[in-house]
């Protein structure tokens, strides 16, 4: 189901039409606006350059999160694979344990 929100940047209020959820919008609406008014104030170029450059800069943020995530997603499959290891490692020592155990009952 598609919801009508509205949002304000640089002024302006805008109407967009989104199937996700209107206050996840709502907050992309803040980090772009924050975005452009940061620029605004510090870059002195036309209102399209200003918001490709605040595009690129959200785009730059979101794959620099996506790089730390997919890191940290590296990281733990290798320490998800050690435990398996050591889990293994266990069972082998156990079952090896109950063999000698068993072996000096038999005696």
């Amino acid at each position: 189901m598609s919801a009508t929100v509205k949002v304000h940047l640089l002024g302006r209020d805008y109407l967009l039409r989104s199937q996700g959820d209107p206050d996840l919008v709502q907050e992309a609406a803040i980090l772009v606006e924050e975005k452009l008014s940061g620029l605004s104030r510090s870059v002195s170029v036309d209102t399209r350059d200003r918001y490709m450059l605040a595009m690129l800069n959200l785009a730059g943020e979101y794959l620099q999160e996506k790089r730390k995530n997919q890191a940290f997603e590296v990281e733990r499959q290798g320490q998800q694979n050690t435990r398996l290891v050591d889990e293994q490692q266990l069972k082998k020592i156990e079952a090896e344990l109950i063999e000698r155990i068993e072996n000096a009952l038999d005696r």
